[in-house]
């Protein structure tokens, strides 16, 4: 008796959970949900390209800063040694 009812509350939840048709709405808005995904993801691709290219200027400006800094350390150890005369 107890495995016959068993039986019949799984068979009612089966049915009750099983898969269901999907009406042409909610198709729609899977298909939009994806066109945004897929666009998303092409703009994060652009934007982790432009991260990147925007990271190997950051470097190359802060390596002309030292050097210019350099340079700066530089002349002005020249002009004190020059002017102490």
């Amino acid at each position: 008796m107890k495995k016959i009812l068993a039986v019949l509350l799984l068979t009612i939840v089966v049915i009750g959970c099983g898969p269901k048709m999907a009406n042409q709405e909610t198709l729609d808005a899977l298909a939009e949900a994806r066109a945004a995904l897929e666009a998303a993801q092409s703009r994060i691709t652009e934007l982790e390209a432009e991260f990147d290219e925007l990271a190997s200027m950051k470097m190359a400006l802060e390596s002309e800063i030292a050097d210019l800094n350099n340079q700066i350390e530089e002349l002005q150890n020249n002009i004190d040694t020059r002017c102490k005369k």
